[in-house]
């Protein structure tokens, strides 16, 4: 579980400059339980628990989905 944690942790500084990037959805950034968009995609709570949702709109500059994977898979 702490492995975990760092690892989430270590993912959002690596994107926080590129991707908006949360634990849920801003309806239930107060709650710390299983994202419920994640869960009707049939995921079980653990595995909802450990997702992490990036997020970007019309209003979000061009993001560089470069960027993006090639820091995902520098964390591995």
């Amino acid at each position: 579980m702490i492995k975990q944690v760092i690892l989430k942790v270590r993912l959002f500084v690596a994107l926080k400059d590129l991707v908006a990037i949360s634990n849920g959805s801003a309806c239930t950034s107060s709650c710390y339980t299983p994202s419920h968009v994640i869960k009707a995609m049939g995921y079980s709570d653990d595995e909802a628990n450990e997702a992490s949702q990036l997020s970007w709109c019309h209003l979000t500059p061009e993001v560089e989905w470069r960027a993006v994977a090639v820091r995902i898979l520098s964390l591995r």
